[in-house]
């Protein structure tokens, strides 16, 4: 696995370092938490990009819940073709994924996440770079496997319907709007063998779930620059329109703590009216020319407030508050770009 998305990454960087002054690598680094290498290549009518995410080792509380990891891996390649129309582009693209995980721990199973593929088709029709209508239709399948020896432990189908307008009246401002749909039905059982201990106190553990949401959501981005630097400010929102989130459970408990087998329900969790408002502010270098090539370095930094009953009122850690440090290093982000 490894081994193959490093030699797919290699051979499209080297099929993007020659591309006619319309090829870009870059570099993002995320404050503790990872980074992620990108490779694109644009020309008339092909789009090629492939994107390598690492995720570092994490620790994190949410909702009196510790889960912790000790790092994973995606690897994403989306090719596409455009279209000329006269007045009008028509892109049909492709996308496909993988990814792995190292060990972890969920506080009440040992396990890791694998994601053994991600298919997605977009189509995007383009009015004279003003006007942009795009449809997509994301699918895959996702696991979590046991620490030991990758026995499946739990299973989920899931899909991703998305789409939006962008509206585009300058080149330094754009408003987006769009509505996007999710699906995940997961299943799965616990037991002694598959968690390599005791399970104590069951004898075994089954489970059942399912998860559905639509969202509508809106962003408006500014760019503007001076003599020495880009800037750039995004703001926008997330509003989940319906959806929930229920599950069933099958155990048994072992000797002295019960014989009978037990059927249960979680709560039904509702997602509506819940969601976040973000805003991005971006600093970039002006591009600084190395002989044949391009160099820009730049740093962002998210704010995120999210809202609704979904979100627990501190849900990273119920014990400690957010300080300014805090605040203003979660998922900041450095990043470097090359220009060929």
């Amino acid at each position: 696995m490894k081994s193959t998305i490093l030699k797919a990454f290699l051979t499209i960087a080297l099929f993007a370092n020659p591309a006619l002054a319309s090829g870009g690598a870059g570099a993002y680094f995320i404050y503790d938490y990872g980074k992620m290498l990108d490779i694109e290549h644009k020309s008339q009518s092909i789009n090629l990009n492939a994107k390598m995410l690492f995720q570092n080792p994490l620790s994190l509380d949410w909702d009196s819940t510790k889960i912790t990891s000790d790092g994973g891996k995606i690897f994403l390649l989306q090719a596409g073709y455009s279209f000329d129309l006269g007045s009008f582009s028509l892109t049909p693209s492709f996308l496909y994924g993988m990814g792995k995980w190292e060990k972890g721990d969920f506080e009440y199973f040992y396990g890791k996440p694998d994601l053994p593929n991600i298919n997605g088709f977009e189509i995007s029709l383009s009015y004279h770079f003003i006007h942009l209508l795009s449809v997509s239709y994301y699918f895959g399948n996702a696991k979590l496997l046991n620490n030991q020896g990758d026995e499946e432990l739990f299973n989920s189908d899931f899909y991703l319907c998305n789409a939006f307008y962008k509206y585009t009246p300058k080149t330094y401002f754009n408003l987006l709007t769009g509505f996007a749909s999710a699906n995940m039905e997961t299943y799965g059982a616990l037991t002694a063998q598959n968690q390599g201990y005791f399970l104590f106190p069951y004898n075994f553990y089954n489970a059942a779930g399912y998860l559905n949401v639509k969202a509508v959501y809106g962003m408006a981005d500014l760019n503007f620059e001076s003599k020495f630097a880009n800037y750039g400010l995004k703001f926008g929102s997330v509003l989940a329109i319906n959806g929930k989130m229920n599950g069933n459970m099958h155990y048994k408990y072992r000797k002295f703590y019960g014989t009978d087998e037990v059927l249960d329900s979680i709560n039904t969790l509702y997602f509506k009216n819940s969601g976040l408002v973000f805003g991005v502010i971006g600093l970039n270098s002006k591009k600084i020319k190395l002989s044949e090539i391009f160099l820009q370095y730049g740093i962002q930094k998210p704010f995120v407030i999210p809202f609704g009953k979904v979100f627990p009122k501190n849900p990273i850690n119920n014990e400690k508050s957010l300080n300014a440090k805090d605040i203003f290093l979660t998922l900041l982000t450095a990043n470097i770009n090359v220009y060929f």
